[in-house]
């Protein structure tokens, strides 16, 4: 009789407690969720990495209205729409723009990720030039010249920005030490590289963030995890990422190999 009443007075004590861890559980998966969608927005709509006042911001906000409360920030303050206009060359062409470069950018409101698609369209489109940000990606990784058989290699794939050029290379070197010949094999990108900001994003998350910078078709939003294909950047739509992990990048602090003292 006594244990009964014990089972009586303890089972709804175990439905309460495990409501409140449930509910913790959904709490916590929230929050990481929202801290993925700000990150992402920093990510793409800032060319940086989020602040930790920014990630302590609870307000449920969606990737897409994140991305444009920073593109009124680009519009209303000079210093971080430069601050979006260098990172986004330095991680475009692998060099510090120049003066008159910041002034000609400067007449439009872009996002770091809409800079970086232009100026991804203009290297596909000048070949020559696209051919000097490859070598400055062979220089800073495997300190040489590009090979002619390299540079045929990377003009059969999409244009590729220097700073997943040289993520790409890196990538390489490591699955092909010690004897690095001719650059092969499937373009394949590490969310450790050492040459990247890198954020982690549940497949949900990406996908949204995906459509929210307008980074990809429909169809592969619809399938994240299609082919590999995970990394959330501009100019990514071929490369394959590294355990098929989904994640958003950009340059990282020593992916110039000079940069100037001044800021």
């Amino acid at each position: 009789m006594l244990s009964h009443l014990c089972m009586k007075k303890t089972l709804p004590m175990l439905l309460v407690a495990s409501a409140i861890l449930f509910f913790a559980s959904l709490a916590r998966a929230q929050t990481e969720e929202q801290k993925q969608r700000i990150s992402a927005s920093c990510m793409l709509a800032l060319g940086r990495a989020p602040s930790p006042s920014e990630l302590s911001d609870s307000a449920a906000k969606s990737v897409a209205e994140l991305i444009e409360r920073h593109r009124l920030q680009i519009q209303n303050d000079a210093a971080t729409k430069r601050a979006v206009i260098v990172k986004a060359c330095e991680d475009a062409f692998g060099h510090e723009p120049s003066e008159e470069e910041i002034r000609s950018w400067s007449t439009d409101v872009r996002t770091y990720s809409e800079l970086m698609t232009q100026h991804i369209q203009w290297l596909a489109a000048h070949p020559a030039e696209y051919e000097q940000v490859m070598n400055r990606a062979y220089q800073q990784l495997i300190h040489r010249d590009i090979y002619p058989l390299e540079i045929t290699y990377w003009k059969n794939h999409d244009t590729l920005p220097y700073a997943l050029l040289v993520a790409c290379l890196e990538s390489w070197a490591r699955r092909n030490q010690p004897g690095l010949m001719v650059t092969s094999g499937t373009a394949t990108v590490s969310m450790n590289s050492d040459y990247l900001t890198t954020v982690r994003l549940s497949p949900a998350i990406a996908a949204e963030a995906r459509t929210a910078a307008k980074l990809a078709p429909a169809a592969d939003v619809a399938d994240p995890n299609a082919f590999g294909r995970n990394l959330i950047a501009p100019g990514a739509g071929e490369i394959i990422t590294s355990g098929h992990i989904c994640f958003t990048a950009i340059g990282g602090n020593n992916l110039l190999r000079y940069r100037s003292a001044t800021p």
